[in-house]
């Protein structure tokens, strides 16, 4: 019985070999490559890759970090990454707008609610 060592082919098929120049993980490439329908700020009416809404100005270098890193750990799933980064960007837009304008809604209600500072302090 010969035993074939198939270990060399998954190596090249994971994409670890580096044969295409620009070294792309296959990790970011779906982060690239997926993207969605923002109807928030400047991504209004535009399809937006979760790649580029991670290195908006809406998402925190801290927050980007730690997704990135949970994600490319297997973490995280491409989907979950997904909704938490189009949530960030949809409550920091909307923060952003109620704070430039006097005009509130059930929605903008909500935002000040989550986002002023809870007074849970104790001695």
């Amino acid at each position: 019985i010969k035993v074939k060592s198939s270990d060399k082919d998954t190596v090249t098929v994971a994409g670890e070999e580096g044969d295409h120049s620009p070294k792309e993980e296959s990790w970011e490439t779906a982060l690239k490559t997926t993207v969605v329908d923002m109807e928030v700020g400047e991504f209004r009416g535009h399809k937006v890759s979760v790649w580029d809404l991670l290195h908006s100005h809406y998402i925190p270098e801290e927050n980007r970090k730690e997704l990135l890193e949970l994600y490319e750990a297997g973490e995280l799933t491409l989907e979950q990454v997904k909704t938490v980064v189009t949530t960030i960007v949809t409550k920091t837009v909307a923060a952003r707008a109620e704070q430039t304008s006097p005009v509130g809604g059930p929605e903008a209600e909500s935002m000040a609610t989550e986002s002023e500072p809870t007074p849970v302090q104790g001695d």
